[in-house]
This record gives structure tokens, sequence and C-alpha cells, in this order.
């Protein structure tokens, strides 16, 4: 069946990245893991961008469904979520799906950029369609916020997001030269950090509408 072959192949893929860097992993890894020829891949795929982006889209989905459900039970309490309470179901949810957080570093630099106009069409309209949906929810539960500005509030999450991760997952050198010079002010914990910056963002973005 060719959907399940193909998820077969996002499988391997979601493996090997699990244990080694994006730009270390090739096809070829990538179809010996999902017991495939190389070529095979191509039949499904364009790419080694548009795999990836299309693993991407697919662990976005359960992320979205995720925070929906978390948004709505905050909602249905009739009642205006704090902010520290956002934040902290936010970041509890990203934690419950380490792989989609994990890609979205490249996401935007790597992955879009050797991909074709229909790929990324397809991408954007998702992510779109996703982002207008839980925006929503997120105006419910803080209503400070404007009218769309939930909606830049998820592009503001990725923004930080990105940042965040990339400066608490420094290379192997340069956390061998952090630990060995107790240069402990570049160690950086991506859960509080990630709670400080949106924390910030919100509070700000409520005192602005005071």
């Amino acid at each position: 069946d060719k959907l399940e072959r193909r998820d077969v192949i996002l499988n391997a893929a979601l493996d090997l990245l699990a244990g080694a860097d994006y730009h270390d992993i090739s096809i070829a890894q990538i179809a010996k893991k999902a017991g495939l020829a190389k070529g095979t891949i191509f039949l499904y795929f364009q790419t080694k961008e548009d795999l990836f982006l299309q693993l991407q889209m697919r662990e976005y989905r359960p992320w979205f469904d995720e925070i929906n459900r978390r948004l709505s039970a905050l909602s249905e309490k009739k009642q205006a979520a704090g902010i520290n309470v956002f934040v902290e179901q936010t970041v509890s949810s990203l934690q419950k799906h380490p792989m989609m957080a994990h890609m979205a570093p490249i996401l935007h630099v790597v992955l879009e950029r050797n991909i074709k106009y229909a790929t990324a069409s397809e991408f954007k309209y998702f992510l779109l369609h996703e982002i207008r949906r839980t925006g929503a929810l997120i105006e419910q539960c803080l209503p400070f916020l404007k009218k769309n500005e939930g909606q830049v509030f998820l592009l503001d999450l990725q923004v930080l997001l990105i940042g965040v991760i990339q400066l608490s997952r420094p290379a192997p050198v340069v956390k061998q030269v952090i630990e060995k010079e107790r240069m402990d002010i570049f160690k950086i914990d991506f859960e509080k950090k990630l709670k400080e910056m949106l924390l910030a963002l919100l509070s700000g973005r409520k005192a602005l509408q005071e």
C-alpha cells in the first residue's frame, strides 16, 4: 500500500533523526532503515528536504491537536486563563512532541529551500489553517489579545522556539568549552528559558492594552 510505505519511510527518517543530525542523514541511510531501495524513496519524495518537510508536517498535526485540546479545556472554564497557566500548558505541549520542536531550527533555513511550489503551497496552507484555528482559541484564553493576535503569538512562539533550542543544544565541542571553562552564562535550560521568554512577551503585550 502506497500510504503505508510512505509512513515506513517517514518513520525511518524519524528514527534516524532521533540519534543523528539532519545534515548527517542520507537518503541511502533512510532507504536502508526502511528496507527499501534508494530509488524507491524518490517515488514518494522529490528531495531529502521534501521528505523531512513532510515529516515535520506529520509531527505538527498531533501537536496542534494537543494544544487545541488544552486550550479548549481552559476556555470551557468560562474564565480567562492566567498568563502563567497558559504558558505552562504551551510549553508542556511542546515537551510532549519533542521531534516537532527538534526540527524547528532547520524548517525555514533548510527544509523550505529545496522544494517545489506545490509542496511549499501545501505546507503553508496547512500551517495557515492550523494557525487560524489555534489562534482563535488562544484569544479566548487570553482576552487581552486583539483579533488575530493569537495567530501572531504562534509565529512569535516559532521564533522563540528556534532561538531557545539552538542556544540550549550547543555543539559537543562548544559544550565541552562551556563545561571546562565554567562559562555558566551559556548554559541554557530549554524549558525555563522558553517559559521566561513567553511570559515576558505576553506580559508586555497585556501591559500595552491596559
